[in-house]
């Protein structure tokens, strides 16, 4: 299985406007891709979304939530 890497942009234009990355999140979930994550990209995501696109405490949480789920956490060592 191939296993990608997503910056914070691509996650933004997936949840915010339904880019490309929308289509990376939909390989991930059908299990046809891998898709690899930090904390530290969680977390700059969570700031942009509200920073930047206002979304809401609840919101967030969910799509972190979500992003978890459906991705390989990698911890820094």
């Amino acid at each position: 299985m191939q296993g990608v890497t997503l910056n914070t942009n691509v996650y933004v234009s997936a949840l915010e406007f339904g880019g490309i990355g929308s289509r990376l999140i939909g390989l991930a979930r059908a299990g046809l891709i891998r898709m690899d994550v930090s904390d530290a990209i969680l977390d700059e995501l969570i700031t942009v979304l509200r920073d930047d696109f206002h979304w809401d405490g609840y919101r967030m949480k969910f799509a972190r939530l979500e992003l978890e789920r459906l991705s390989n956490l990698v911890a820094r060592r």
